[in-house]
């Protein structure tokens, strides 16, 4: 059976090393702020793409020049020298600048590697060329906007792309493939209830049983899609059934997602990853926002689109307001209103009605309009608090925990709540998902005296409100 959860554990911050300004920059680059020419243009995304690799670590170099040319971007990594050459033309780039690049690699160190990254992607005459040659690997914008947002670290794409040529004599692999798992888990998702779980290992007073249908070690969030869970796990997105026994299956295979997921009704699939926010569609991967120094939390907007609440608390004295964050039609398109409650307080967040939230905090929790920018305080009804769900435009379920796990139906309007209905499960609860008439709950199940296991667990919804 796979292990359990840490009860204690805390979600590690990994820092500011994200730096929201190179999301910002980018934006600029590509909407030419100040009427800024091709050639400035050229030359600032050069010291872009070196800035995002200096971030993580690597000690790069923008436009170096000597005896031989210029080199747009140069840098030393894994023993290796790199040198990179950018392009952002409007068009896809044909076979030339390949062709520089690899005279410029002749005329360097043996061993010297190449990288050409292109904007605008590649023609098929560069793609061909790519082929043949076996010391150059192609980014197109998607690798750059997946560097540049911290979605990706410049040490891990470097990693991938040179793994992608060494073993597999491919040049370029789509961001979908660079990003799948080595070694995915057969198994992350165990249908059914642990071994060992039974309701009387919490024997809450008065409480409701759970029907667990669902388990696993690395469970991080989950959602609803069209009548299916959508469940987290530390290597990609889970498809599971409702209702029926049936067996988990892959929707998306991805290294290091965190949190909930999002589906929309077109199609798309919103997935935390680092610093940044994947859009999935149609098999492949693009970033739809980024630059955040911590995992965002992705949020249902009006009308299902995606939001996200900003769980940035580098640098703050502890009294700033979270941000609610709308994701655009491209990165550092996303716009940014106060979200009410402070930073590092607040757990979930949900669109109430027109262009009101209810943000969810332990203690107390926010009713914010981002266009007025006003907001009122309530108390939050159950500690702990973590899955959250829209019932209407006024109230919301909130499902927390103490020593059991509890829930309990908010009117946002007046601050009254219903008395909390204890369920024989424990904390610490990850997500919650409504499908019809069912209110799905990600919480923990004890299996012995020292073991919770995560588990997705259904409740009847009517019983509940």
């Amino acid at each position: 059976m796979p292990g359990g959860w840490d009860t204690d554990a805390v979600p590690t911050d990994p820092g500011p090393q994200i730096n929201t300004s190179l999301v910002s920059r980018y934006a600029d680059l590509r909407k030419q702020v100040g009427g800024m020419t091709e050639s400035v243009r050229g030359m600032r995304f050069n010291s872009l793409l070196a800035d995002a690799l200096v971030r993580d670590g690597i000690d790069a170099e923008a436009d170096q020049r000597g005896p031989h040319g210029e080199v747009d971007v140069a840098f030393c990594y894994g023993g290796t020298w790199w040198l990179l050459e950018a392009k952002w033309y409007a068009d896809p780039i044909t076979d030339e600048p390949l062709r520089h690049l690899s005279d410029v690699l002749t005329e360097r160190l043996p061993g010297t590697m190449g990288i050409l990254a292109s904007w605008s992607g590649f023609a098929a005459s560069a793609l061909r060329r790519a082929e043949r040659s076996r010391d150059v690997v192609l980014l197109d914008r998607t690798h750059v906007e997946a560097l540049i947002s911290g979605t990706v670290s410049g040490p891990e794409l470097i990693d991938a792309v040179n793994r992608s040529l060494s073993v597999f004599g491919h040049p370029s692999l789509p961001l979908a493939a660079l990003l799948r798992p080595r070694r995915p888990d057969p198994a992350p998702l165990w249908s059914g209830a642990p071994d060992g779980f039974t309701p009387a290992a919490v024997a809450a007073p008065g409480a409701v049983d759970p029907t667990v249908t669902a388990y696993g070690a690395t469970i991080a969030g989950i959602t609803a899609d069209h009548g299916r869970l959508l469940i987290t796990v530390d290597d990609g997105i889970m498809n599971l059934a409702v209702g029926r026994r049936a067996q988990p299956r892959r929707r998306l295979e991805l290294t290091d997602c965190v949190g909930s997921p999002l589906a929309t009704t077109d199609g798309d699939l919103f997935v935390v990853r680092n610093g940044g926010v994947l859009r999935h569609r149609q098999d492949a991967l693009e970033v739809a926002a980024g630059g955040f120094t911590r995992p965002p939390i992705i949020v249902p907007g009006p009308h299902g689109t995606p939001w996200l609440l900003d769980r940035d608390t580098v640098g703050w004295p502890g009294t700033e307001h979270a941000s609610l964050v709308q994701i655009g039609d491209h990165l550092g398109d996303q716009q940014r209103w106060p979200a009410g409650l402070p930073a590092g307080v607040y757990q979930a967040a949900c669109w109430l009605h027109e262009r009101t939230f209810f943000v969810l905090g332990d203690g107390h929790s926010a009713i914010t309009d981002v266009d007025t920018g006003e907001h009122r305080w309530i108390e939050t009804p159950v500690g702990r608090p973590h899955g959250l769900i829209r019932l209407d435009e006024r109230h919301v379920l909130i499902v927390g925990a103490d020593r059991h796990v509890l829930i309990t139906v908010l009117d946002t309007a007046t601050g009254q709540a219903t008395e909390p209905t204890p369920i024989n499960l424990t904390g610490p609860v990850r997500g919650a998902a409504r499908i019809r008439d069912a209110l799905i709950i990600l919480a923990g199940a004890p299996v012995d005296h020292a073991t919770v296991v995560p588990v997705v667990a259904r409740l009847d919804l009517p019983s509940l409100v």
